[in-house]
């Protein structure tokens, strides 16, 4: 099931690193307490191991700066591509619970429904909202919010489509998850 053999410590460290002129506080403390570096992306899928979620979301806030890089991307704040590339899946860190299999062969990682808050991207947002005293962008609330793409509910993809169409960012937000959850399976 590991798929990264990095500690916590390690990605503390990358953490520190990649947000060092991004967010104006320390947050370390904060994500590290929510399980942030040590929870899964995902129970099967990518990022389906201890410290997977750090590791994807480090991924897309890459993906998200080569994108800007490449592409000649506008942002309202220059660093926005990694406020949301780091914190887009934030609604992940109390998702998942790790279970064992009683034997040597490990164990596994399950879905837990009891949380305060659900959903995926507006709890992320929530969740990122406090992290950072309200301080997200227009821009950064909705690409966090619609970073799911046309894989949110049918009944929401004219909501998505506009939030496009006011920030076209929404749109490489996606992008970039898919590039690592899918191309780069991380």
């Amino acid at each position: 099931m590991q798929k990264n053999t990095k500690n916590k410590a390690i990605r503390i460290a990358e953490f520190k690193a990649i947000m060092a002129n991004a967010v104006s506080r320390n947050i370390t403390d904060q994500l590290d307490k929510m399980g942030f570096f040590t929870a899964p992306a995902s129970t099967k899928y990518h990022g389906a191991y201890s410290g997977g979620l750090f590791d994807h979301s480090k991924i897309v806030a890459q993906q998200l700066v080569d994108l800007t890089d490449k592409l000649g991307l506008k942002w309202q704040n220059p660093s926005s591509p990694y406020v949301v590339g780091m914190f887009h899946d934030l609604c992940k860190c109390d998702t998942y619970k790790y279970v064992s299999n009683g034997d040597k062969s490990g164990g596994h990682f399950e879905y837990v429904r009891d949380t305060v808050l659900d959903g995926h991207g507006d709890k992320s947002v929530i969740i990122a909202q406090k992290l950072l005293y309200g301080m997200l962008t227009d821009e950064e609330i909705a690409c966090i919010r619609w970073h799911m793409g046309a894989f949110d509910d049918k009944e929401r993809w004219n909501n998505y489509r506009y939030a496009i169409t006011q920030f076209p960012n929404v749109l490489y937000t996606h992008t970039a998850d898919m590039i690592a959850s899918t191309i780069l399976d991380t």
